[in-house]
């Protein structure tokens, strides 16, 4: 009796971390268009159990940082488990819609519990070293911040008005690393200000500006991701300085996520293939009508087939499932083990196109996979990339073993990261880069090269761009209460560990 008077709290504290992956993967075998075995429910439920455990953990710590592994376990359960239940088994191959054998669906799953839990494993054992502190930060001088904004000007301008290809491929990565990350990294700096109630209003409007800019700017180019990277680093910052993820905005973002896809293809048809010379208004007004038409004819349909070919179209562009399982039923069989090949682009990545302009390009792993396993025929691989992501691409390459040889060092490589990167008391350099960073990094449908390859190049563009407003820091140092606005909430300035200077006029 005493037995299990002991044990009691604990019994307490492990059933929200039981219940809400049961409730979610039971409401979701109710609900799905397929069958599914009892092998592929209990694999998804491990799926849904790592992140919530992991998040569950993370909130019942210091919250000093962000939980990158449940947000990477939490990417795995939207590309493998959703797609399970709620899209056909069946992969569009060069020679037709090819129907998967159930034992490569469970394969695939089983592959994706060994890889999430060996990245797991990885990124718990990073944690364990003792990380050397970064010596820079942000300096708070009235003229280095004049930089700082002059940058943040320049950088939002070049994304808006200066194409990636302007200087030919040798500067096409070095733009692209320009537009992408340094606006963005300014950004998180004057938001990281504002929610802390403590910024200039010359600094909100750049910041205000720059948000609306980013979001036409991306979404009339047909890319979703800009949208959701946009979203995922505010995310990240709020979660920074309030210690939570904003679960609300999660809910927010995700409809509008899948409200959008079913007129990708029309927008893509029209304004990438078509060649239409739109503006970015009218070009944001065509796919949200051309997805409100889809979505109508589906709600409308008292037959309900259009509704379920349309969860399936839209779900099939967020899954892995099919592919993995595809790769599955054709490796090693008919396309051999490929013992680390398609990783031959991460040890060319550094040297600059200028210096080499035939390297091999970031896309060629993508290439071959996409030929090998006849989603594209060889003639047509300019026009389209498609990824199988880190996982299934360490079983291309080394079988079973893949994930223990390949996803366990790349966790210990992602929890390096996040010791440098996303915690509170990495600086607000240094932590607002890995704020920017984390959409690339909850990129999991990416292979390996093009994953982890443009990393240090853009964290290096940042560095040389913002020299100027650098300046060394002491490690430890606690931010007075002096240096925030008046009407800054005490609990915050308490709980700040982070050097957060009172921005310059």
């Amino acid at each position: 009796m005493q037995l299990l008077t002991r044990f009691q709290p604990l019994r307490k504290s492990m059933m929200p971390d039981v219940a809400g992956p049961l409730l979610v993967t039971a409401l979701l075998w109710c609900s799905s268009s397929y069958p599914v075995t009892l092998a592929q429910t209990g694999a998804a439920l491990l799926l849904c159990w790592l992140p919530w455990t992991s998040y569950r953990n993370w909130c019942r710590g210091e919250r000093k940082g962000i939980p990158l592994f449940a947000l990477l376990a939490g990417m795995y359960w939207l590309a493998y488990v959703l797609p399970l239940f709620w899209a056909s088994h069946e992969i569009g191959l060069v020679t037709g819609p090819r129907l998967l054998s159930e034992r490569s669906i469970t394969a695939a799953l089983y592959l994706i519990v060994t890889g999430v839990v060996a990245l797991g494993a990885g990124m718990r054992l990073a944690s364990r070293f003792r990380w050397a502190p970064d010596r820079v930060d942000v300096s708070g001088s009235p003229e280095q911040w004049h930089y700082l904004r002059i940058i943040f000007i320049v950088g939002t301008l070049v994304k808006m008005l200066v194409p990636i290809t302007e200087f030919g491929g040798g500067g096409r990565q070095f733009i692209s690393n320009f537009e992408n990350m340094v606006p963005a990294v300014s950004f998180a700096i004057f938001f990281r200000y504002y929610l802390r109630r403590n910024i200039s209003d010359l600094d909100k409007s750049l910041m205000f500006g720059y948000a609306l800019i980013a979001l036409v700017v991306g979404i009339s180019s047909g890319w979703l991701g800009s949208f959701i990277g946009f979203g995922v680093i505010g995310m990240t910052v709020y979660a920074y300085e309030r210690r939570k993820l904003p679960l609300v905005a999660f809910l927010i973002v995700l409809p509008v996520i899948l409200f959008f896809q079913p007129g990708k293809e029309a927008f893509r048809a029209r304004y990438w293939r078509g060649g239409s010379a739109d503006g970015y208004f009218e070009r944001i007004s065509f796919w949200v009508e051309s997805s409100w038409n889809a979505w109508a004819n589906a709600i409308t349909d008292d037959t309900g087939q259009r509704g379920k070919k349309l969860a399936d179209v839209t779900l099939r562009r967020l899954s892995l499932l099919q592919q993995t399982a595809n790769v599955m039923e054709f490796t090693p069989g008919r396309v051999p083990y490929q013992h680390g090949r398609l990783y031959s682009y991460i040890g060319v990545t550094f040297i600059p196109r200028v210096l080499w302009p035939d390297k091999p390009s970031v896309n060629d792993a993508n290439h071959w996979y996409q030929v090998s396993y006849g989603l594209t025929y060889r003639g047509e691989i300019s026009n389209v990339s498609i990824a199988v992501g880190t996982v299934a691409e360490s079983y291309i390459n080394f079988g079973w073993l893949g994930p223990v040889l390949i996803i366990f060092p790349l966790g210990i490589f992602l929890g390096s990261l996040q010791r440098i990167f996303l915690r509170t008391d990495s600086g607000l350099l240094f932590s607002s880069m890995g704020a920017v960073l984390v959409p690339q990094l909850l990129a999991v449908e990416s292979q390996m090269a093009e994953y982890v390859a443009g990393l240090v190049q853009q964290v290096f563009v940042v560095l040389l761009v913002l020299v100027p407003v650098l300046k060394s820091r002491t490690r430890g140092r606690v931010v007075p209460a002096r240096m925030f606005a008046p009407h800054a909430r005490p609990r915050e300035i308490l709980r700040s560990n982070t050097s957060l200077q009172q921005p310059p006029p």
